[in-house]
């Protein structure tokens, strides 16, 4: 792969663990304990994507995040401790690619990894085309056809499935469907767009073959392979 990854924990067996693991995936991994020390890496050594926790005896990784996305489109990925919501709820808005509970499987992260470096990079060179079904999204143009007939989205359905296709075959959590704050009303208004981009893309929008729920969490668009 080489690329380059930076992961900042205060636990050096957890850090240690992942380096050697992912330095035998090829990917170039450099390490730091604080969030202090992060930022002074990021400001000499360009990225390809940053691993992070949330809390640590440094700080809240919610500075770091906005820190990156200031000066950079480098995809993070939040680490939370299980069952703390509000932590990952909190790093998807403020700019978190994705999020994994500790504990985790290396695997897992390293599949995580790839995930991200592969859709960045083929958008950022605009070469990626998404497909479900006979339907096609065109990243360097913003673009939905079947077959070779233009489905017209709003600017809402449009963002809507750009966050879907964003996290493509995974669940995508109501809460980042949201564009505002994640109260109740905002959440039903996603309910409701995508109601309306189903009736769009669906044979049957009340049996979704590309766009499923699923219950307590969210939605995933099911993509063909690419």
């Amino acid at each position: 792969m080489n690329k380059n990854i930076l992961i900042v924990d205060d636990d050096k067996r957890l850090r240690e663990l992942l380096k050697d693991y992912l330095t035998e995936k090829n990917l170039t991994i450099y390490l730091s304990e604080d969030f202090n020390e992060a930022k002074e890496i990021l400001s000499f050594v360009l990225f390809d994507l940053v691993i992070l926790d949330r809390m640590m005896p440094s700080g809240d990784g919610i500075g770091l995040i906005e820190f990156i996305k200031n000066i950079s489109k480098t995809p993070v990925i939040l680490l939370t401790a299980m069952g703390e919501d509000k932590d990952r709820i909190d790093g998807l808005k403020i700019g978190a690619d994705d999020y994994l509970s500790k504990p985790f499987e290396p695997e897992e992260l390293f599949l995580r990894i790839k995930k991200l470096l592969d859709l960045f990079g083929d958008i950022k060179n605009n070469k990626i085309k998404i497909s479900f079904g006979e339907f096609t999204f065109d990243t360097s143009n913003f673009k939905l056809q079947k077959n070779d007939r233009l489905i017209y989205l709003t600017e809402g359905e449009n963002n809507l499935l750009i966050k879907l296709i964003n996290k493509r075959n995974d669940i995508v959590l109501r809460e980042e469907l949201a564009d505002q704050e994640y109260d109740e009303t905002e959440l039903r208004k996603v309910d409701v767009q995508v109601t309306r981009l189903r009736q769009k893309i669906e044979t049957n929008a009340k049996q979704p073959q590309f766009i499923k729920t699923i219950r307590g969490k969210g939605y995933k668009l099911i993509c063909n392979e690419i």
